[in-house]
């Protein structure tokens, strides 16, 4: 229902957002008292321009420390979340006070088995010092990956192009894991995607560059 732009859905035994992340007029969405467990789900309202009203809360996944500031730090358009008004400085503040998210195909397989965010997996021997900087390597190659991969389904979503194979991974300087390099490839999603923002999400931007420029 692309043209759908009110929903109320509370109280339906609701385990998901992804199916809300194709009604692209979505401005207001109601799903208060379903059974969201994890809240990596609302990655998938990521996507929805128009969305400026939601109200999620009783949802288990509300229970999470920094619930309110997460929210904000994905969904930084929203003007009201679960019936409170939402303000600039808050939102400023929820870029540094706000959790990391991720919506990855591990984590939504291993929701729908466990119901539940996933864990980190350990084992009893602890690893090398070579096996936790490949371990590091590995990861950050992932998250640079991942973030090109997300750019491409926006950019999909919203009519344009996807970028070229050669940019979608990641050169091999990111696997030396300085901070230089990682600096630099995250820098690259980030202007890549801040070409895609109207001048309301700029100015919010603008705003948290401004709060993080000071506070170093």
């Amino acid at each position: 229902m692309p043209n759908l732009e009110v929903c109320s859905l509370s109280v339906n035994g609701i385990t998901t957002l992804k199916d809300f992340s194709y009604c692209q007029n979505l401005q207001e969405l109601y799903i208060r008292k379903n059974a969201i467990e994890n809240l990596s789900e609302i990655c998938h309202l990521k996507t929805l321009p128009k969305l400026r009203s939601l109200w999620i809360a009783d949802n288990p996944c509300c229970n999470r420390k920094n619930y309110r500031s997460t929210v904000l730090r994905h969904l930084p358009n929203l003007q009201k979340l679960d019936n409170i008004a939402v303000t600039e400085d808050e939102v400023n503040a929820a870029v540094e006070e706000g959790d990391d998210l991720w919506l990855t195909d591990s984590l939504t397989s291993k929701q729908s088995r466990n119901g539940s965010e996933p864990e980190s997996e350990t084992t009893d021997d602890e690893p090398s010092t070579d096996d936790s900087s490949k371990g590091k390597d590995s990861r950050l190659n992932e998250v640079v990956t991942l973030t090109m991969e997300e750019t491409n389904k926006i950019r999909a979503q919203l009519g344009l192009k996807p970028l070229p194979q050669d940019k979608m991974t990641p050169p091999k300087s990111v696997a030396s894991g300085t901070t230089k390099s990682r600096n630099s490839h995250i820098l690259q999603a980030v202007l890549l995607l801040i070409k895609e923002l109207d001048s309301e999400s700029l100015e919010v931007v603008g705003n948290a560059v401004k709060n993080r420029l000071e506070s170093l």
